[in-house]
């Protein structure tokens, strides 16, 4: 696809426009929060808790709310409600000290994901005509669409559809207002929780609005770019900023930068191949400016070394 059908189809497809917005609006918010999850070494964190989504997706398929295109609403406030609860869990095991975090979230990670799994077997077991439960078939109705497991897995972006951009632009609103909000406390919480908690900075509840930050994001995400590939763009674009300064400020804005060039730029690289998931173009483009970062903070460290 050359450059004029490739705006051709963002000019004249709603399906394309609504799939640029939502990219957008993700992208920037994961790469704001970025910053705060490489800040405070939570990366695996965000791993468990878009993992946790897994059962929550397996849960509505076992309900008979598979279908997102018809269930909208239904499937995310289910994925929601286990991100939620595996962020609060998350949450207290870190602070509590009672399980190590890694420990935790590897726990949660693998239960969550077997669950899924075990959720859409007994969908499958009950379902069938022969040996499978009449109750339950009268019960969830005549609905059997099942998803395919590498939609949810790595997303279906040009399936997001006015509602999935909505809750996109909803979701960054929100988030947004929450961080402009709370920016100096967030900022002093990141850099030292200890000496942040010494000055009345209420370090507990910045942690778990963190957490809920983060499983909110991870939800609207699952759907754009999938639970494996959501993680990887609540880590780049912060890791990439970092290299490049150390002040807050400009931190935050070359992060943003990078989320909203890398979601535009993945997004056009789909449409132009044409074969390629958008997901996984986003993240590979927001990788490869990560090792352009990385390679030029070695080049300008080795400068300053000579000189």
């Amino acid at each position: 696809m050359n450059a004029s059908e490739i705006f051709t189809e963002l000019t004249h497809r709603g399906y394309v426009q609504h799939a640029f917005v939502a990219a957008l609006a993700v992208g920037l918010v994961c790469s704001l929060l970025s910053v705060l999850v490489v800040l405070k070494r939570m990366a695996f964190v965000g791993h468990g808790i878009s993992h946790a989504g897994f059962g929550g997706v397996g849960t509505a398929i076992l309900l008979g709310f598979g279908n997102i295109s018809v269930y909208y609403w239904q499937q995310n406030l289910i994925v929601l409600a286990f991100c939620l609860g595996s962020a609060l869990f998350i949450g207290l095991m870190t602070r509590s000290r009672r399980v190590e975090s890694d420990t935790a979230i590897g726990i949660l990670l693998t239960a969550s994901m077997a669950w899924g799994i075990l959720a859409q077997n007994l969908r499958v077991a009950w379902m069938d005509q022969i040996d499978g439960w009449p109750a339950y078939r009268e019960w969830v109705g005549p609905a059997t669409y099942t998803p395919k497991w590498e939609t949810v897995l790595f997303g279906s972006l040009f399936n997001v559809g006015e509602q999935g951009m909505w809750t996109a632009l909803i979701m960054m609103v929100i988030v947004l207002g929450t961080c402009a909000a709370l920016f100096k406390e967030l900022t002093f919480f990141a850099f030292d929780t200890t000496v942040s908690r010494v000055f009345g900075v209420p370090t507990t509840v910045l942690h778990y609005l963190l957490m809920v930050l983060l499983a909110l994001v991870i939800v609207v995400s699952i759907q754009l770019v999938g639970l494996i590939l959501v993680s990887a763009m609540l880590i780049v674009p912060g890791a990439a900023a970092l290299l490049m300064s150390q002040r807050m400020s400009r931190v935050l804005t070359v992060a943003g930068l990078i989320g909203l060039g890398g979601s535009a730029a993945g997004l056009l690289i789909s449409l132009a191949v044409g074969t390629l998931s958008p997901g996984a173009c986003i993240v590979a483009v927001l990788c490869a400016v990560f090792i352009a970062a990385y390679l030029y903070d070695k080049l300008i460290k080795r400068s300053a070394t000579r000189a």
